[in-house]
């Protein structure tokens, strides 16, 4: 080999090994970072994305802008993570449905949600089973036996192969009872169908349905988790009123495109981490419903990876197919 041709090579060696900290050196550099969201304002990951990023701005001495981009189930904003350049300035707040349950029920969008560079898990919101005040079901055993007993029982859901759906789906598959999935275009609109009896139950995330179960409107039966919430410690898992293998939740977490360097990914995530320490965004957190659930990024890859492959095994056991 030539003199200039081992020059050549040694200086395209150096290169490769300084590109993770020259990425970190440059980065960020007086641009602003964009946060894809899946869905419209108000829901989970918006509410968290707002509340995070301006303390994550303090620390890396830049800008953040929240860019909603709903439609395909959350599935958009992942396919736009997907087409985006891995230089740290084009991240996503994903949840369950835009990272495990869209692909699992529509396995033709084009991206793979565990080829994204994981930053860091954010919060949790747990589903809770909802009934009206004047459900004969006063807890999930009464549930399953008013089921039983019913010619047609119909649960609502924000939509065919969202979260709600195929929490419903998942109790149904434990328990083996028998209701008719009804649609609707959000879970506000699912919830109002429950109040107005058109439909007799809802799988729901705790959050949003805080307010009408404090005011006495709705009845919550059960939580989907394998613990209690704070938010609401009173209130039974349906593992505990005996229906095991129904953990179901909506959760938001930071993720950058494929190819991001390591250096930026860590980094990230340091001031998300960071951001969730501070007493006031914490507090902001816990004040909604939702569970702050911080994480490595290795430990929010291998999250995913579980949850893709929970609610694809569902999804095909269902039979949900896309709209």
């Amino acid at each position: 080999m030539s003199i200039t041709r081992r020059a050549a090579l040694g200086a395209l060696g150096a290169a490769a090994l300084a590109t993770p900290a020259q990425a970190q050196a440059e980065w960020p550099k007086g641009q602003p970072i964009k946060v894809l969201i899946p869905f419209a304002p108000g829901g989970v990951p918006d509410i968290i994305a707002r509340i995070v990023t301006p303390k994550m701005a303090e620390g890396l001495g830049q800008s953040f802008v929240i860019e909603n981009k709903p439609g395909a189930g959350g599935g958009l904003a992942g396919q736009l993570l997907a087409q985006a350049a891995p230089d740290g300035y084009t991240l996503l707040m994903g949840t369950v449905s835009t990272l495990a349950i869209v692909p699992a029920v529509n396995p033709s969008l084009k991206y793979d949600p565990t080829s994204f560079a994981a930053i860091g898990l954010a919060a949790i919101v747990p589903m809770v089973v909802l009934v009206r005040p004047d459900s004969p079901a006063k807890d999930i055993p009464g549930l399953i036996a008013l089921i039983q007993r019913s010619p047609k029982f119909d649960y609502g859901s924000s939509g065919n192969g969202s979260i709600l759906h195929l929490t419903a789906e998942l109790f149904r598959l434990r328990t083996g009872v028998k209701m008719q999935h009804i649609p609707y275009k959000g879970s506000a609109p699912a919830q109002q169908a429950l109040l107005a009896g058109e439909i007799d139950v809802v799988f729901d995330a705790l959050a949003p349905a805080m307010g009408q179960i404090q005011a006495g409107k709705l009845r919550a039966l059960g939580l989907a988790m394998a613990r209690r919430s704070p938010a609401l410690p009173e209130l039974k898992t349906l593992a505990e009123q005996g229906v095991a293998g129904v953990e179901a939740y909506t959760w938001a977490g930071l993720y950058a495109p494929q190819g991001t360097p390591a250096p930026i990914v860590q980094r990230l995530n340091a001031e998300l981490l960071k951001a969730l320490k501070d007493p006031e965004v914490a507090k902001k957190i816990s004040d909604l419903g939702y569970e702050i659930a911080s994480s490595t990024p290795a430990e929010l890859a291998a999250h995913t990876a579980a949850e893709l492959k929970k609610w694809t095994e569902v999804a095909r056991a269902a039979d949900v197919k896309p709209d």
